[in-house]
C-alpha cells in the first residue's frame, strides 16, 4: 500500500476513534436512573432508541407518561405489554411533575 494511502488511511481511522471518545465521554455524564423496582428494565428498553440522558430531563404525570410509551411504541419501540405497566411505574414515580413547581 503506497504511503500516502496509508496515511489516510490511518486518518480515518483516528477520526472513528475520536468520535468514539467523544461518545463514550458524554455516556459517563449521564447519572444512573434511580435504584427502584423497573430501573433496569427503564434502562434497556429507552436506550434502545435514544440515551436515558433524554429521560432524565422530563418530568411528567403517569397519565402523560402512559401516552409517552404510547407514542414510542407507535414509532417502533419494541416494549411487550407486560413491561408497559411497570415501566409507566417506575418513570412516574422517578421522574413524575416537580412538586416546587
Amino acid at each position: 500500500m503506497p504511503a500516502r494511502r496509508r496515511a489516510l488511511a490511518w486518518t480515518l481511522v483516528l477520526a472513528k476513534l475520536g468520535v468514539l471518545a467523544v461518545f463514550v465521554a458524554r455516556a459517563q455524564d449521564v447519572p444512573p436512573l434511580p435504584d427502584g423496582p423497573g430501573r433496569e428494565l427503564t434502562e434497556r428498553t429507552c436506550s434502545q432508541c435514544h440515551s436515558l440522558e433524554h429521560v432524565l430531563r422530563h418530568r411528567m404525570t403517569r397519565r402523560q407518561w402512559e401516552a409517552q410509551l404510547d407514542t414510542m411504541i407507535a414509532k417502533g419501540a419494541k416494549i411487550a405489554d407486560d413491561d408497559f405497566d411497570p415501566l409507566a411505574g417506575y418513570l412516574a414515580a422517578h421522574f413524575g411533575p416537580d412538586p416546587t413547581d
